[in-house]
């Protein structure tokens, strides 16, 4: 049996003879405004793992289901609080990374200098996903493009410095470019979220 509650009401919505998490989250969104999306799923006070949405709910356990929905701006809202902290965690992988290019311990450098990149393009890609859920002439308040022009232009040279094993200036471009580029942008969106609120 499936309990579920819509922003923290009890729904009249039966998930009886639903499969699984995933059929009866497509029936709860059926039944919410179309105005409003999801903005949070949990099942039993927990945010879901990948195996919860294949979950066989036809046993006899009472799972609960928690619901939050809200307009895309509130969605928005609400994930740019996050972005500050990401880019501070990102900053801080390229900052492990340059210490270890400048102790000279290259490989392991090398690994969380990847780790760093990809955290760095995800991040550029979950917001730009985000930024799409903005209205009109809101968006322009959202927009980072010239920051990511200026960090992909350090990330070229990160690369060509990797690709002749220019070890220090690999080192000097982190410190001196990329990790201030990278404090500006957690300062972007610090600004952004007082401003939203």
């Amino acid at each position: 049996m499936v309990a579920i509650r819509i922003n923290g009401e009890e729904s009249p919505i039966s998930a009886k003879n639903m499969p699984t998490l995933a059929s009866v989250v497509e029936l709860v969104k059926t039944s919410i405004d179309p105005e409003h999306m999801i903005t949070s799923i949990k099942l039993n006070g927990e945010f879901l793992s990948d195996e919860d949405w294949t979950k066989d709910l036809g046993t006899e356990t009472t799972w609960v289901l928690e619901v939050d929905t809200g307009t895309p701006e509130d969605y928005v809202r609400y994930r740019v609080k996050l972005c500050p902290k990401i880019v501070q965690n990102v900053e801080m992988t390229f900052k492990d990374s340059r210490e270890l290019f400048q102790k000279g311990e290259m490989d392991e450098a090398n690994k969380i200098l990847i780790v760093a990149v990809n955290d760095l393009k995800a991040f550029f890609q979950w917001y730009g996903a985000l930024v799409e859920l903005v209205a009109g002439p809101l968006r322009s308040d959202f927009n980072i493009d010239s920051q990511m022009e200026e960090l992909t232009e350090i990330c070229k040279r990160i690369c060509q410095q990797q690709l002749y094993q220019s070890w220090w200036a690999l080192s000097e471009t982190l410190e001196n470019d990329l990790e201030p580029q990278l404090s500006k942008l957690e300062s972007f969106f610090s600004a952004l979220e007082q401003r939203i609120g």
